[in-house]
């Protein structure tokens, strides 16, 4: 948040006048098809050029939220939140340099991951590191933390960290039970150097975005403390008292279900190197959003998520940034229904190219993006040249959006075929949406009021169907629907996984009727194949898989819900734009207290 003192002396005013005139909102407003969205953190280090004024003395501690947590345990958790008492091999920073960009840092390990063909990787470890009590952490506390992960008695639900997209050999048939520990390809090497081999091979993102950044250390004494007697079971990380750090921040607080604190370890490579300038975080586990914009709108929060009704109050306030998120919310068709119109592919093309984008993610939900493409803004893949880019910026990818743009004209062309496929007999369909949302309900009415303006009330009729969104999702999975709302999430990183969801075999696929020869084997080549390694024809493999699912219409996408944050003035961001995966690095923020100083 690169802002003169100024421009921050204007905003204290504007927002003294604009608080008292209206106070904090009492209501929710549109929100998020999903439930409450994981706080995407804010980054900050001073930017070029401007001298922040002098804190000395004054303890920095950033006042934020998340969702409840029971445990800290890095084998266990349950959520999308980082361990932030923990260190990785390589870290996602906010450049220190003011320049807007993410950098991958090596943390715990003494050098970025390396490979010669994608298979066998080698981890330096940094020499020094240790927990907060002094306990050296070394190559043999990572044997044991992927011994333990993958115990096939502890059936820790995060195991499938070794074997999904980097796939350690042997991983999952030990978690399974069906091989030794010295057939698992995690090796050490020498006390600060471990060895993983792949069974298929990993390009360096995907590498340092997966093992690299989610294969955490556990504590072994510890852990083995907190053992049963017939070890299937472990309360580690489920009180303070049994919760190591060995992190940026060490955990000196925790209540469960109320909040905790955390203090920075000057110990920390990260915090030598300057990238963090905060003394503690404090986090309230507060659900309820009405509950955070009381707190934020009092000065007790830092951050908060705006709600669609608070947007429009604060939408030009310049302590907004929005998201870029990397899920696309859309109507999943079935080309499987019992009702025959389902099968006609020119039926679902008219609903592919008219579909309401722009009125549901403007309209309905306040700040969403529209989106004719299956994969967002928000995911990044290794281009050609070997860079880290967004998908959506690549040439391939502008031109499937192209290629799918929002034609009414198109639509009405694709909807003549299909009526009189149908004896120009009246075409009716329904869509399921889910219960007890109004935003949800509107999704329903709006698709329900375009489409048959379109085509005609005489010849097609859209009926609407609120299900709970659970209940919704068991539905797509039996195949009994025409179409539903919904997603698949994705992630940052890997759109390749994203696929995975749209392939033949996939074991809790939803019915769309979409299966394809090309598409599957596009997606072994490109996930496991020899395409890992060439990333030019790998991002036209991406490309040309996610042109298939829409040539199909098995999925109408619809929008991103980027959420949209706003933080206290006090709060000083390293980057105004939201970088992949760290958003705006709250946890990397400066504060000053009084910005008219």
């Amino acid at each position: 948040m690169k802002k003169t003192l100024a421009c921050l002396l204007a905003l204290c005013m504007a927002l003294t006048m604009v608080l008292t005139a209206c106070g904090p909102s009492e209501t929710t407003g549109s929100q998020s098809p999903s439930s409450d969205p994981a706080v995407t953190d804010p980054a900050v280090t001073e930017s070029e050029g401007v001298v922040l004024p002098s804190q000395d003395g004054v303890e920095k501690v950033l006042n934020g939220w998340t969702s409840p947590r029971t445990t800290f345990s890095p084998h266990m958790y349950t959520s999308s939140k980082t361990l932030d008492n923990m260190g990785t091999f390589v870290a996602q920073m906010a450049k220190m340099d003011g320049s807007n960009e993410m950098e991958f840092v090596p943390y715990f390990a003494a050098e970025m991951p390396s490979s010669e063909d994608g298979l066998v990787w080698t981890v330096k470890l940094r020499e020094g590191l240790t927990w907060n009590d002094g306990t050296p952490i070394n190559a043999d506390t990572y044997i044991y933390s992927g011994q333990m992960l993958l115990d096939p008695k502890l059936v820790n639900s995060n195991a499938s960290y070794l074997f999904t997209t980097c796939i350690v050999v042997n991983a999952e048939e030990y978690f399974k039970g069906n091989c030794a520990w010295e057939d698992v390809g995690l090796k050490k090497i020498d006390d600060l150097t471990l060895e993983f081999t792949l069974e298929y091979p990993a390009s360096e993102l995907d590498f340092n975005t997966t093992i690299g950044a989610l294969f955490w250390p556990v504590k072994e004494d510890v852990y083995e403390a907190c053992m049963n007697e017939d070890r299937t079971s472990t309360t580690y990380a489920t009180s303070l008292e049994t919760t190591p750090s060995c992190g940026a921040w060490t955990l000196t607080k925790w209540v469960i279900d109320g909040y905790e604190e955390f203090e920075v370890n000057e110990n920390d490579p990260l915090v030598q190197m300057g990238y963090y300038k905060l003394d503690a975080i404090n986090q309230r586990y507060l659900s309820s959003s009405a509950t955070r914009s009381e707190l934020f709108f009092s000065n007790e929060l830092d951050y908060h998520t705006l709600t669609a009704d608070e947007y429009a109050i604060y939408k030009d306030d310049p302590r907004v940034y929005q998201s870029e998120s990397p899920n696309v919310w859309g109507i999943f068709v079935n080309a499987d229904s019992d009702n025959p119109i389902m099968a006609n592919k020119d039926f679902r093309m008219a609903l592919q190219y008219s579909a309401p984008r722009e009125e549901l993610a403007v309209d309905v939900f306040a700040f969403y993006t529209p989106a004719n493409y299956m994969i967002s803004t928000g995911t990044m893949v290794t281009d050609a040249d070997g860079n880290t880019v967004a998908y959506r910026d690549t040439d391939l990818a502008k031109a499937n959006a192209e290629q799918f743009a929002n034609d009414n004209e198109k639509a009405l062309e694709y909807f003549e075929k299909a009526y009189e496929a149908n004896g120009n007999q009246k075409i009716t369909v329904n869509m399921l949406y889910f219960d007890g949302q109004e935003s949800m309900k509107r999704w329903a009415e709006v698709c329900q009021e375009t489409w048959e303006t379109l085509f005609g009330r005489d010849r097609f009729e859209l009926t609407v169907t609120a299900t709970v969104a659970a209940t919704c999702y068991d539905i797509y999975e039996t195949g009994n629907y025409d179409l539903g709302c919904g997603v698949r999430l994705a992630t940052v990183f890997n759109p390749y996984e994203y696929m995975y969801y749209w392939t033949t075999d996939y074991p809790t696929k939803y019915i769309t009727g979409f299966d394809n020869e090309e598409f599957d084997e596009l997606y072994q080549e490109a996930a496991f194949g020899d395409l890992v390694t060439d990333p030019a024809k790998r991002l036209e493999a991406l490309a040309r898989m996610e042109q298939l699912i829409m040539e199909e219409g098995a999925f109408i996408p619809i929008m991103q819900n980027d959420n949209v944050f706003i933080y206290n003035s006090r709060i000083w961001l390293a980057t105004e734009e939201y970088l992949p995966q760290i958003g705006y690095a709250v946890n990397q923020c400066d504060i000053v207290e009084d910005p008219t100083a």
